[in-house]
């Protein structure tokens, strides 16, 4: 039976083969990584495999009869050993595996596999790939994370939490209240109720590329995007990374983006904004990051006139006049006109509109650039409510 133990607070996904396991725990490293946590990842392989490779010094130390092998440089390091319990096919138990995680280094293990060990598990439930888990009576399970509540099947333990599949951020809030992580409080922070949550609440991860997504998420989960609008960017020296086409905040990970040069080809495969993004940062030396956003309201806004003018306090502070830019009415005339368009009006602003489309920011930061598309999309919404008023 379960018990709480002393080791790295530890969770893991069960399922079988094919059902996305790796995908799901990949969204919620970068969700788990912005709540201030430090992760470790622990997977059982049921075939032979090898990180190393013949030729290399390594690889001969070991053929030679070395049982232990370490290899270090200024970025990383990696221990190699031989064997783990006598036998053949035999491996190291779990919790020997488990007590190689510093806790000085490492606050929650994300765990793959290991059916027959004990901890806390969440299963998985993926309805169309058309699989089920049979280890139903399984008392490690602490939740079922599904797409399709309505069709698990009956014999299902009824107690069990049903966890939304695609919604990572509910996820980690579930494994962070969960009283068997015994997480520590001071790195990962609260998760508060939905109607409570701010900016604030979650600090942005430090790697560019985690902060983008994180900024892309908050964007779909308040409702400034649909599923697959918008796109986003930021800087990193001379090259910036964006989203690709068709991205979707709900299923984005870091690996997804594209790296692209300020000057040169751009990448086939990279959102087809891009170009308008790179104009941005050609012109504006100070941005860092843009965001691009489909709030219901601002785009209402912005299909009269050629400026927005907010008519609230902070919106008058933030933004006097907003450029409203017109948009051609092809899709070619606006991949050609558009972006040196918007890159001009962004040189005089740090926000504007496309007529009729959506809205561009940019800021020294993606947070500031975040900040101006959620106050330029509540002055909108005042307007709108203001024009509805007797």
């Amino acid at each position: 039976m379960l018990m709480p133990t002393a080791q790295v607070a530890h969770v893991g996904f069960a399922a079988p083969s094919g059902t996305g396991k790796t995908t799901l725990i990949s969204q919620l490293v970068p969700v788990l990584r912005a709540r201030g946590l430090r992760l470790g990842y622990l997977k059982h392989a049921h075939h032979g495999f090898d990180l190393d490779t013949p030729g290399k010094d390594t690889y001969r130390l070991r053929a030679a009869g070395a049982a232990s092998v370490l290899i270090a440089s200024p970025e990383r390091w990696a221990m190699l050993e031989e064997g783990g319990q006598p036998g053949p096919g035999a491996v190291p138990r779990f919790e020997a595996l488990l007590s190689r995680f510093d806790a000085a280094t490492t606050d929650l293990v994300l765990i793959e596999g290991w059916h027959g060990a004990a901890f806390p598990r969440i299963a998985v439930h993926r309805a169309a790939s058309g699989r089920e888990m049979r280890r139903l009576d399984d008392p490690d399970l602490i939740a079922i994370a599904t797409d399709a509540p309505h069709q698990i099947p009956g014999n299902w333990p009824e107690d069990l939490p049903r966890l939304p599949l695609n919604e990572p951020e509910c996820i980690a809030d579930f494994i962070l209240n969960h009283p068997l992580m015994t997480l520590h409080r001071q790195r990962a922070h609260q998760p508060q109720p939905v109607a409570a949550q701010t900016l604030h609440w979650a600090p942005a991860p430090t790697d560019v590329r985690e902060q983008l997504v994180f900024y892309y998420r908050l964007l779909r989960r308040y409702g400034y995007n649909d599923a697959q609008s918008g796109n986003a960017s930021v800087r990193d020296g001379e090259f910036f990374w964006v989203t690709p086409s068709g991205a979707s905040g709900d299923e984005l990970c870091p690996a997804d983006l594209l790296s692209c040069p300020l000057h040169g080809d751009l990448p086939e495969r990279a959102s087809f904004d891009a170009a308008l993004h790179r104009a941005v940062y050609q012109r504006q030396p100070e941005a860092r990051g843009i965001l691009h956003s489909h709030g219901a309201y601002s785009i209402a806004a912005s299909c009269v006139g050629t400026e927005f003018a907010p008519v609230d306090f902070e919106g008058r502070h933030y933004f006097s006049r907003v450029p409203i830019v017109p948009i051609p009415q092809s899709f070619e005339a606006y991949c050609a006109q558009v972006p040196e368009r918007v890159a001009a009006a962004l040189n005089q602003s740090c926000v504007a509109m496309v007529a009729t489309h959506g809205v561009y920011a940019w800021g020294q930061t993606l947070r500031a650039a975040y900040q101006w598309t959620c106050a330029l999309e509540h002055s909108a919404k005042i307007q709108r409510l203001l024009s509805m008023t007797p």
